[in-house]
């Protein structure tokens, strides 16, 4: 998998307290959701022993008193804490209406400047 964190196309935010469920097939794991957009989302503290394939994966996401059932594809990964763990880029599949909307709520306020002026 190619290294796609750089080549955003979509505003990220950072945001705690989301917990991402995700099997590989054999096993469900736990990972915490760190840096999220519409369309995409890091899982970071996936153990090693999760298999990340180039395929498709079903998550469910909780936080926020809210669920998210999420078809997701794995863009990049990362080893971390001596390889003990992964992060992981994720492109949402189709994304679901109500993820956007949480993730619009969440995404911080742009400033725009009215374009004739400031007129009262």
């Amino acid at each position: 998998m190619t290294n796609l964190k750089n080549k955003r196309k979509f505003e990220r935010v950072e945001l705690r307290g989301l917990i991402a469920d995700i099997a590989d097939g054999s096993f469900v794991f736990d990972g915490l959701i760190e840096d999220v957009s519409t369309t995409g989302f890091k899982i970071s503290q996936l153990p090693k022993q999760f298999e990340l394939k180039l395929k498709n994966y079903v998550t469910v996401i909780s936080g926020y008193k809210k669920n998210f059932k999420i078809v997701i594809q794995p863009r990049w990964t990362r080893r971390t804490n001596n390889g003990y763990y992964q992060e992981v880029g994720f492109q949402i599949i189709n994304p679901p209406w109500a993820w956007t909307e949480f993730i619009q709520e969440m995404l911080p306020e742009i400033d725009t400047e009215d374009v004739w002026g400031n007129h009262e």
